[in-house]
C-alpha cells in the first residue's frame, strides 16, 4: 500500500514527510531503538529477535510493547 503522499506509487515522497517519524525513532532509547530494528525493520520474528539479541521471549514482547507505546508518544509530541 503505497502513502498518501499526494504521489504515485512510484514516487517518492520528500524528506519532510518523514521527518517528524525519523525525529521520533531517534528519541527513543537505545533498548527501544534496538527492539525495534529488529522486529519491524529486519522484519525478525519475536523468537529470532530473541535469539539475535540473546534474550528471553518474554523480555522481547515486552520491550516491544513499550518500545511502541513510547514511538506512539514521541509521534504525537514531533508530529
Amino acid at each position: 500500500m503505497a502513502l498518501r503522499t499526494g504521489r504515485s506509487a512510484g514516487q517518492t515522497a520528500p524528506a519532510d514527510v518523514y521527518e517528524p517519524a525519523a525525529r521520533a525513532f531517534r528519541s527513543l532509547s537505545w533498548a527501544h531503538r534496538e527492539i525495534l530494528t529488529e522486529t519491524y525493520f529486519r522484519r525478525r520474528t519475536v523468537n529470532e529477535a530473541a535469539a539475535s539479541l540473546g534474550l528471553p521471549v518474554e523480555v522481547v514482547k515486552a520491550r516491544v510493547y513499550h518500545a511502541l507505546k513510547a514511538l506512539r508518544e514521541a509521534c504525537e509530541a514531533y508530529g
